[in-house]
C-alpha cells in the first residue's frame, strides 16, 4: 500500500481547543462515541460494545523495552485493575528485538492486541488501517487537559489522532563516571566535534588498557546517521523522498570505520556479540566507556550498572554546521482498529499518563511526560537519576530543531544498515559500495 505522505499534524487549533474545553479533570466519563465509516489511512471509532460498568472486559496490551520498563508497566496495569475491577489487561512484552516482526504478524493475522506501543513509525500502521482514531474519546475517556497542543498533535495525522504521546526524549552520550576517573582524563562536557569525540574515545582506550574501549560502535543505528546528516542540512526522509545522498552515508560509515581502526571502539567480534540495550551491552558490562542512548534509557542503564553514569550532548558538526539534535516523542500508546473495547482501552491510556500514582511508578522511563501537572509532580520527587534526565532534556531543548518524519518502513531500512555495517566491520564490503547499497535500500522502502 502506498504510504500517505501527508503526515502533517493536522489537528487544527480550533479543534484542539474544543477538545480541551470538553476535558474534565477525571477523564473518566462513560459516554461512548457513535461508529462512523472508516476512512483510508486509519479506522474510525467503533461503537463501544460494553453495556454495563460491571461487565467484565479483557484487553491485551503490547510493548517493548527493558526489564525496568516491563516491571513498571505491570505495576501500573495492576493498579488500574484494582481501581477498575471489571477490566483485565494481559501484558505481552519483549525486548526491541523481535517486537516489530511479531506485531506485524499479528496485525496481518487480525489478532493484534487492543493496546499497542508504537514509535514515530506509527504512520506506517495508519497506512495499514491498523489504528483507531481516538479523537472521539478526548474529553471523555482520555484527559489531555494538562498537555500542550504540540504534544497531543505529535500523535495526529490528517486530522485524526492515532496515539497519545507517552513522553519526550533526546539522545546523548552516556558515560561511565568511574571508568573516566580510572582513566585519569577529564569528563566530557558535550561541547565537541565528531573528530574530538573519536580522539577522546581513543585516549580512553589507551588509558584504560586491554579489554576496555572508549565508545560503543553505533554505525548500525539509522537515527544517528540521520543526526549527522542533519548537521549538513540533509535528512534521511523529506517530502516523500530520501533526503540525503551517497556522500552523507559514506561519511557516516567512514567516521565509524576510522574510530574502529584507531581503537576508539571494539573490534567486530565484540561489537556483533551485543545488541547494545540495557539487558545486553558492552557499556553495562564496563567494557566501553561511552554510549549514545536515549534520555529515557538512562534509568534502565543505571539500574543495570553499579557505576554511576552521566549524559552529555552528542558530537556537533563543527563551526557553521546546522543543529542535528531534536526532541522526539519516545513512544505512543495506540488502540487497535479492531478492538472490541475501545472505551476501556482509552480509559487505560488516560490512566497511564494522568494518574498520580501510575505516573510516579513510570517516572521518566518512557521519556519526560507530556502532562505539565505530572512533570511538576515528578520533578518534586525526582531521584538523582531522574533529575539528570530532566536537566538533560532542558539542555537538549536549547540545542535542538524540529524533528523530521521518520523514513517509512523503517524496520526494513534498519535491517539494511545493520547488515551493511556488519559487512564493513568484517571487511566484506567497501564503504562506497555499502553507501550505494544503503541509498538504494532507502529509496526502495520509501517507494513502498
Amino acid at each position: 500500500m502506498k504510504m500517505n505522505k501527508n503526515w502533517s499534524l493536522l489537528v487544527t487549533f480550533a479543534t484542539f481547543a474544543s477538545m480541551l474545553a470538553a476535558c474534565t479533570p477525571g477523564g473518566g466519563g462513560s459516554s461512548s462515541p457513535t461508529a462512523s465509516t472508516p476512512a483510508p489511512g486509519g479506522a474510525a471509532a467503533p461503537t463501544n460494545t460494553s453495556t454495563s460498568s460491571n461487565q467484565k472486559v479483557e484487553l491485551r496490551m503490547t510493548w517493548w523495552g527493558s526489564q525496568v520498563r516491563h516491571d513498571a508497566t505491570l505495576k501500573v496495569i495492576e493498579l488500574f485493575e484494582k481501581q477498575n475491577p471489571n477490566i483485565k489487561i494481559n501484558g505481552e512484552y519483549l525486548g526491541s528485538d523481535g517486537y516489530w516482526d511479531k506485531l506485524n504478524t499479528q496485525i496481518a493475522g487480525g489478532n493484534a492486541p487492543d493496546l499497542i506501543q508504537l514509535g514515530n513509525n506509527y504512520p506506517d500502521y495508519v497506512a495499514r488501517n491498523a489504528l483507531l482514531d481516538i479523537n472521539p474519546y478526548l474529553g471523555k475517556e482520555i484527559n489531555v487537559t494538562d498537555f500542550d497542543k504540540a504534544t497531543v498533535e505529535s500523535g495526529a495525522m490528517d486530522g485524526k489522532l492515532y496515539g497519545i504521546n507517552l513522553g519526550s526524549n533526546a539522545f546523548g552520550i552516556a558515560y561511565n563516571t568511574e571508568l573516566i576517573k580510572k582513566s585519569g582524563l577529564q569528563p566530557p562536557t558535550g561541547n565537541w566535534t565528531w573528530d574530538e569525540f573519536g580522539k577522546y574515545a581513543q585516549d580512553l582506550t589507551k588509558a584504560l588498557g586491554k579489554g576496555f574501549y572508549g565508545a560503543v560502535d553505533e554505525s548500525k543505528v539509522p537515527l544517528y546517521l540521520n543526526y549527522m546528516a542533519r548537521q549538513s542540512n540533509k535528512t534521511l526522509y523529506k517530502d516523500g523522498k530520501v533526503g540525503l545522498g551517497k556522500e552523507e552515508i559514506a561519511k557516516w560509515f567512514t567516521t565509524w570505520d576510522s574510530y574502529r581502526k584507531q581503537g576508539s571502539t571494539p573490534p567486530a567480534e565484540i561489537t556483533t556479540a551485543y545488541t547494545e540495550n540495557p539487558d545486553n551491552s558492552t557499556f553495562v558490562e564496563g567494557k566501553t566507556v561511552m554510549h549514545l542512548i536515549w534520555s529515557n534509557q538512562v534509568n534502565a542503564y543505571q539500574k543495570s550498572m553499579k557505576d554511576e553514569i552521566n549524559i552529555v550532548l552528542p558530537p556537533n558538526g563543527g563551526v557553521g554546521a546546522a543543529q542535528g539534535l531534536w526532541l522526539q516523542p519516545s513512544q505512543f500508546m495506540s488502540v487497535n482498529a479492531k478492538t472490541k473495547n475501545p472505551k476501556e482501552a482509552a480509559m487505560f491510556i488516560s490512566f497511564m499518563v494522568n494518574d498520580p500514582e501510575a505516573t510516579m511508578i513510570l517516572g521518566s522511563e518512557r521519556g519526560v511526560p507530556g502532562s505539565s501537572k505530572v512533570r511538576e509532580a515528578l520533578k518534586a520527587k525526582a531521584t538523582p537519576v531522574d533529575k539528570k534526565v530532566y536537566d538533560y532534556i532542558d539542555l537538549a531543548a536549547k540545542n535542538s530543531r524540529v524533528l523530521d518524519r521518520e523514513i517509512p518502513n523503517g524496520k526494513e531500512f534498519e535491517t539494511s544498515i545493520v547488515n551493511l555495517s556488519q559487512k564493513i566491520l568484517f571487511g566484506k564490503e567497501t564503504i562506497p559500495n555499502a553507501a550505494q547499497e544503503l541509498l538504494s535500500a532507502a529509496e526502495k522502502v520509501v517507494k513502498k
